[in-house]
């Protein structure tokens, strides 16, 4: 008599599902149904994303323009990101007790890491636009340079040298040199 084995059924991740991983330092993220788990970031990494932090922060505070965290999280339906840096356009004062409350970020940057370079191109770049977000940054640390998606542009702008953020037409433009949050030297291929 031959046995015939079913594959066990699957089903798709949902936010509801993120609360019974465990807190072990990866970060886990849901969209569309699939789970994303990155590695906790280097030590490059997260300097990064902590100069921008810094650096945008107080952009954002002279211009009451929101508040700036990493990572933060943007839920939306099932799914949920995290996104190394967000700028949420919030007062202090307004700050909700859970990100479903929170307003949706004015930007959203991803410092990229080897692990994740194909899906902070793709699927999650294709998630922030689709979202509405206005703009939506990647920061490559490997290749020196910052890809700059705005929302209806069909490429990213390259930039190399200094990232210019205009969130409004009524204020001054942010800038930041990409010298300033990325650390010297190149990163070896193995690194984050």
């Amino acid at each position: 008599m031959r046995m015939v084995t079913k594959a066990p059924r699957t089903r798709p991740w949902t936010r509801a599902d993120l609360a019974r991983l465990p807190d072990d330092g990866n970060r886990y993220e849901v969209l569309d149904g699939q789970l994303l788990v990155t590695p906790q970031a280097s030590f490059p990494h997260q300097y990064a994303a902590s100069e921008l932090i810094a650096a945008l922060g107080v952009y954002c505070r002279q211009h009451a323009l929101g508040v700036v965290v990493g990572p933060g999280a943007v839920p939306f339906g099932k799914n949920e990101l995290e996104p190394d840096v967000e700028v949420v356009p919030v007062a202090p004062r307004d700050i909700t007790d859970t990100w479903d409350d929170a307003p949706r970020p004015i930007l959203v940057i991803e410092v990229l890491s080897q692990g994740t370079r194909r899906r902070d191109h793709g699927i999650k770049r294709e998630a922030y636009l689709r979202l509405g977000i206005p703009e939506y940054w990647v920061i490559d640390r490997f290749d020196h340079c910052a890809f700059i998606w705005k929302t209806g542009a069909t490429e990213p702008l390259v930039v190399t040298g200094a990232i210019v953020w205009t969130p409004r037409a009524d204020l001054p433009s942010f800038e930041i040199a990409l010298d300033t949050i990325l650390p010297s030297g190149r990163p070896s291929a193995e690194a984050d």
